[in-house]
């Protein structure tokens, strides 16, 4: 499926809960609560010992979209142009590759001139 197709399934499936800003709190939560029950099934895998189940870490992923995609929405973000801001500002960050020295010492002030682009 395309970006785009994507875009206008998950707005469909949307509910209004009154407001701009309420719609958008509700989007941020739910991305946070997703990424938790993905965090908990790796956690069963570490504290437990319990096989990570790819199925369900397939579904996390899948909600954590279904948010992040109606939040593009919400604020007229393009998300293609969102994920190529971020390819760049990481060349910017690790030139060749990552390094620990790179990710402490950061250029915030390159960082910051690439997201605003």
């Amino acid at each position: 499926m395309k970006t785009n197709e994507y875009m206008l399934e998950v707005k469909r499936t949307l509910p209004d809960l009154g407001s701009d800003f309420n719609n958008q709190l509700h989007m941020v939560i739910g991305v946070s609560t997703e990424a938790g029950e993905l965090l908990d099934a790796y956690k069963k895998n570490f504290a437990y010992g319990k096989e990570i189940d790819t199925i369900n870490v397939m579904e996390e992923i899948s909600d954590i979209f279904w948010y992040i995609y109606n939040l593009c929405n919400m604020l007229s973000l393009d998300p293609e142009k969102i994920m190529q801001t971020n390819i760049d500002k990481l060349r910017a960050r690790y030139p060749e590759m990552f390094t620990e020295d790179k990710a402490i010492n950061r250029d915030l002030d390159t960082e910051r001139k690439i997201l605003e682009k």
